[in-house]
C-alpha cells in the first residue's frame, strides 16, 4: 500500500498541538506508514514540509520559517513528532490563539518523492463555551434553559463529528451569541 500521512490535532485548554499520527511502516498494522517500501520520513524523500492554519474567524496563518517550516519544528526534528504551534508565536502566530474557540481548519502540505501531497485536518475547540455551559448547568435549572443550550451544543458536535465544518461553527456561533447576550427569551433570571 501507499503511503498515507495522517495528521492529528489536540487541543488543549491552553496548547493547539499537531501531530504525525502517521506511524512508521509496519506490513501487517500500518502498511501505509513511513518508511520502506513507502517513502522514509527523512530530507531526502521528504522535501518540503508546510502548515497553513485558519482561526474560526476565517484568518488565516501560515507557517513563515524559511524555506520548510515545519523542518524548522519538532514536528520534523523532534521523536515525538509533534509541534505545538501555540508556543511558537514568531513562526505561526504573533500572539498566542488559545483564546479562539470554534472550528479551526489545518492544512499540511508536503513534497514526498517529488510529489506534492496535501493533507487538511480540522479541530473544534470549545473551552470557554463547556465553561459557560458548565456555569449554566451548575446554576438553577428550573429558571434557566440550560437544556435548550445542550441540545444545541450536541448538535454541533455531531455536525462537526459528520464533516458539516460551516454547519458545527455556525452553531457554535449561535450558541456562543445566546450565552454572551443572555437573550431573555431563552434565558430567565440567568444572572447576567
Amino acid at each position: 500500500m501507499a503511503l498515507d500521512i495522517k495528521i492529528s490535532i489536540i487541543n488543549n485548554k491552553n496548547e493547539i498541538i499537531v501531530v504525525d499520527s502517521t506511524g512508521d511502516y509496519n506490513a501487517i498494522t500500518n502498511p501505509t506508514g513511513w518508511g520502506a517500501p513507502n517513502a522514509n520520513r527523512n530530507n531526502v524523500d521528504v522535501t518540503t514540509a508546510r502548515l497553513t492554519v485558519t482561526n474560526p474567524s476565517g484568518t488565516i496563518f501560515t507557517d513563515n520559517l524559511p524555506p520548510n517550516s515545519l523542518y524548522n519544528t519538532t514536528f520534523w526534528t523532534g521523536t515525538s513528532r509533534a509541534y505545538e504551534i501555540t508556543a511558537d508565536v514568531t513562526n505561526i502566530f504573533t500572539t498566542n490563539p488559545v483564546a479562539f474557540d470554534g472550528v479551526w481548519k489545518f492544512v499540511t502540505q508536503f513534497t514526498v518523492l517529488g510529489s506534492p501531497i496535501t493533507v487538511t485536518k480540522y479541530a473544534l475547540r470549545v473551552n470557554t463555551l463547556s465553561c459557560l455551559i458548565g456555569q449554566l448547568a451548575l446554576g438553577d435549572l428550573d429558571t434557566n434553559s440550560f437544556e435548550e443550550i445542550k441540545i444545541m451544543y450536541d448538535k454541533m458536535l455531531q455536525a462537526f463529528e459528520c464533516g458539516e465544518y460551516v454547519l458545527a461553527q455556525d452553531l457554535y456561533n449561535d450558541i456562543n451569541d445566546i450565552l454572551n447576550d443572555c437573550d431573555a427569551t431563552i434565558f430567565r433570571n440567568c444572572g447576567c
